[in-house]
């Protein structure tokens, strides 16, 4: 799977979320090794689901994402985890890596005592954390 391709339509369901739950401090790719292309755990964290509870928050970005995200791409998720944007994990993720840009790629990074094998950012937005 292309992974500029996930990118730009991942960017089209940020964009969503934001219409629908305001700012989003954080959305990332990751895989579960440095050579999967097919397999990720999309992490999300917008300041409008941290008003959610938690399987709310998730029903509500895995719709958003089946909304957004063209079908022969939906195999590509395999895990959906919604973060608070107070989250530890977001606030280092955040502020670590604010200068990157969407589409780009780290790999085996430790972020707040989480190992990512590998990670494509779609948005990092500091002042939405």
């Amino acid at each position: 799977m292309d992974q500029k391709v996930l990118v730009k339509e991942f960017e089209k369901t940020a964009t969503q979320v934001e219409k629908l739950y305001g700012p989003v401090a954080l959305m990332l790719l990751v895989a579960p090794d440095e050579e999967s292309l097919d397999s990720w755990n999309v992490i999300v964290s917008a300041q409008g689901l941290d008003r959610k509870a938690y399987g709310e928050s998730v029903r509500l970005f895995t719709e958003t994402v089946r909304k957004t995200l063209p079908r022969p791409l939906w195999s590509a998720v395999a895990r959906v985890t919604v973060l608070r944007t107070s989250d530890p994990f977001v606030q280092a993720f955040v502020q670590r890596y604010a200068a990157l840009h969407s589409g780009s790629t780290l790999q085996a990074v430790s972020v707040s005592g989480i190992d990512l094998p590998k990670a494509v950012i779609v948005g990092a937005n500091r002042k939405a954390a």
